[in-house]
């Protein structure tokens, strides 16, 4: 036995017993019965290729998670970011440059086991979701919110989206609700059929190239800099390029950074999200879920058992014909 099931076994992801509870003692922890986790490209990057970054050791992968509150029995999400809540930056709201940042899903008890103990700090209700497993979107919403609230200038204008995975769809959502005008860029054409019909009218989508933006956002950041690359061509001089999320190790800018700077654009990443400003990402991240949309429905519609893992992975390649969105796993029992 070998390849992603054969690790997921060694490690004990696929197990049917409590995840330790890998938690500091003075921390108030619950127990919950998993019922969805989502495979974030994070996950599948480490899952299906070889890592060039340091992992924890042990790593339990597995952060966009819904289940069961054993104690109450409702349904709920998991804020996965578990902060010192002393720091300067966590006085601040700014929980994801706490320096004793551990986050759930990484060095923390994951989601891809039949139960985890988590931080009751850490809880978030899902009462008014239509679709519980939809709550699995709330860690890329809170991301795409973060980002639109924190990384983007004023006034509204045009805003481009390099990508269009989930990331890139909650971005255009997130924007669209805010006022932009909101261009996205699907070269997949499969993908770009089933978008056109489930999201707002005032999004569109270009197959080729963005027109040029005040704004380009790079939602699909991994394993090469073209997705940046793009953003810089697609923005005016003057603009901003935002990056919603972290490159992988040992990529680098391969543009000349004299042509970056001399058209006086700015590059500005919003890694995560927070807590500041009287607000809560995750947790509103939630209640813009909740509002409703046929976007939500398609990103949450591809779900395999827990002990399909590899299928799952498998379905998620980027030569699958019919690729997912998102590949949600659910419990065994």
């Amino acid at each position: 036995m070998s390849g992603p099931y054969a690790w997921a076994v060694e490690n004990g992801v696929l197990g049917r017993l409590p995840a330790p509870v890998g938690m500091p003692p003075a921390l108030d922890t619950t127990l919950i019965e998993t019922r969805y986790t989502g495979l974030c490209g994070s996950d599948v990057a480490k899952l299906n290729h070889p890592w060039q970054g340091r992992l924890p050791e042990p790593w339990y992968p597995g952060h966009e998670i819904v289940g069961v509150d054993t104690e109450t029995g409702g349904w709920v999400a998991i804020d996965p970011l578990v902060s010192c809540l002393s720091c300067h930056y966590c006085d601040h709201g700014h929980v994801y440059l706490c320096s004793s940042l551990r986050r759930i899903g990484w060095d923390l008890p994951g989601g891809l086991a039949s139960s985890v103990r988590v931080p009751r700090d850490s809880i978030v209700p899902l009462p008014r979701l239509h679709d519980p497993a939809q709550g699995v979107l709330a860690d890329p919403m809170a991301v795409a919110l973060h980002g639109v609230r924190c990384g983007l200038p004023v006034p509204l204008g045009r805003l481009g989206i390099i990508g269009s995975g989930v990331l890139a769809v909650c971005t255009a959502v997130c924007a669209a609700r805010a006022g932009w005008d909101v261009h996205m860029m699907v070269r997949e054409p499969s993908r770009s059929q089933q978008l056109r019909y489930v999201l707002d009218q005032h999004i569109t989508l270009h197959f080729a190239e963005l027109p040029a933006c005040n704004v380009v956002v790079d939602a699909a950041s991994g394993h090469s800099d073209a997705p940046i690359r793009q953003a810089l061509k697609a923005v005016r001089d003057g603009g901003t390029v935002l990056v919603q999320n972290a490159y992988a190790p040992r990529v680098v800018l391969s543009v000349p950074l004299r042509d970056v700077f001399r058209r006086s654009i700015t590059l500005r990443g919003t890694f995560s999200y927070c807590r500041a400003d009287g607000h809560d990402d995750f947790r509103d991240a939630i209640d813009l879920i909740a509002k409703g949309g046929d976007w939500a429905s398609l990103m949450t519609r591809d779900r395999f058992p827990l002990s399909e893992l590899p299928q799952g992975l498998a379905a998620l390649n980027d030569g699958a014909r019919h690729r997912p969105f998102k590949v949600l796993l659910t419990s065994d029992t």
